[in-house]
């Protein structure tokens, strides 16, 4: 059943994926992210569960099946939590662009834990950051994306179920990344 919104943030402009400059050229860095969020939100638009994939960068982004939510520059965690609260109690994901491993069974293992739990978090390969961020229900919730963001997400819930899967934790960072990347597929 059709219920959970996906918001997926995009960062713009040519100074993206700086930590792949020793690895990428400038262009090649913004290829790279461009081709990774088609990929992440070709897989949301094709989720069963999912109703409605929402774009939030500074300008229009023009997908098919998606939306658009103009990202006013007051940082990632203002900007989802304005969005959050303009958008109501309903089952909200954040998935972060850079997923280049993701498929659609990694989504739907994480809605189900959040199903089961009212909340789940998909960490990243270090298991320190939040590479998406399933509420299913409307709990307050402080969105804190960023340095250790898995510790400062599950604190608020100490029972939050955990999903590590590569799709889901494989985000693409650094070299290190683009290499483990690579090993399981995804060709640059």
């Amino acid at each position: 059943m059709k219920r959970w919104t996906a918001l997926v943030p995009i960062k713009q402009g040519q100074g993206g994926k700086s930590r792949l400059a020793a690895a990428l050229a400038a262009p090649q860095r913004a290829d790279l992210a461009a081709r990774m969020a088609a990929h992440v939100l070709d897989v949301l638009t094709g989720c069963e569960d999912i109703a409605a994939t929402v774009i939030l960068s500074p300008a229009r982004q023009a997908f098919p099946g998606t939306t658009w939510a103009r990202d006013e520059g007051r940082g990632l965690n203002a900007e989802i939590a304005d969005f959050r609260a303009g958008f109501g109690a309903g089952p909200l994901l954040v998935v972060h662009a850079d997923l280049p491993l993701l498929t659609a069974a990694d989504i739907a293992a994480l809605l189900e834990a959040a199903e089961a739990g009212g909340t789940a978090l998909a960490t990243d390969r270090a298991g320190q950051g939040t590479n998406a961020l399933a509420l299913a229900d409307g709990r307050p919730f402080e969105f804190r994306f960023g340095h250790d963001s898995r510790a400062a997400h599950c604190a608020q819930f100490p029972a939050m179920p955990v999903v590590q899967r590569n799709g889901l934790s494989a985000d693409l960072d650094t070299p290190d990344d683009l290499a483990f990347a690579r090993a399981h597929g995804f060709s640059t």
